[in-house]
């Protein structure tokens, strides 16, 4: 599963490099010169919870007119709080919809809702 790694010191994306260490790889931030662990532990986006769970995901696209296939599956992190609903759904064995925006991999703004229409429900 791809992370999106961002340094917790300027919040840079895009020039980091990386190199093997003692106790894993790490990461340095070539804007600000600071370096931190790759595999620190996984935390929500939103609220910095750990009680993150992996739950499959349908990737589909148009391939004939309207007929929608699954072209692949992959693995959404989603906090136990934050994506709640979202936790249940899968729990009942129903997929999460491809275009849903995991709480815990990308911040929400506590105060506006969640506007992901799942029909029929």
């Amino acid at each position: 599963m791809s992370r999106n790694i961002a340094c917790p010191h300027c919040g840079e994306e895009e020039n980091l490099a990386g190199r093997p260490g003692p106790d894993g790889i790490l990461i340095i931030c070539e804007a600000c010169g600071a370096s931190f662990p790759r595999d620190a532990a996984v935390s929500c986006a939103t609220c910095g919870g750990t009680d993150l769970v992996q739950r499959p995901r349908a990737l589909t696209q148009f391939s004939r007119g309207t007929q929608l296939s699954i072209t692949s599956w992959n693995q959404a992190l989603l906090c136990s709080s934050c994506d709640a609903a979202m936790v249940a759904r899968s729990s009942e064995g129903k997929p999460i919809p491809p275009h849903y925006q995991p709480a815990a991999a990308f911040k929400r703004d506590p105060e506006s809702p969640d506007d992901t229409q799942i029909i029929p429900r």
